[in-house]
């Protein structure tokens, strides 16, 4: 893993422990990592969602094909 030194705004630091329950430098920036991929991940599926990517879903009777 690298190691970076980076300056760090305390009051936007100890917000975001706040937010994410994190103790440490290391395990607020490690969180605030993956929620940012988290985020970027959950926009990509109601993308795919909004596009019809999922529309074969709602239709009737899509459980029982699908699931048999």
């Amino acid at each position: 893993m690298a190691k970076t030194s980076v300056e760090v705004d305390p009051t936007k630091l100890d917000r975001a422990k706040a937010i994410l329950g994190t103790e440490t430098l290391r395990d607020t920036i490690d969180a605030a990592l993956r929620e940012v991929i988290r985020i970027d991940s959950v926009r990509r599926l109601v993308d795919l969602a909004e596009d019809g990517a999922f529309a074969a879903l709602l239709e009737p009777g899509a459980e029982d094909r699908l699931w048999g």
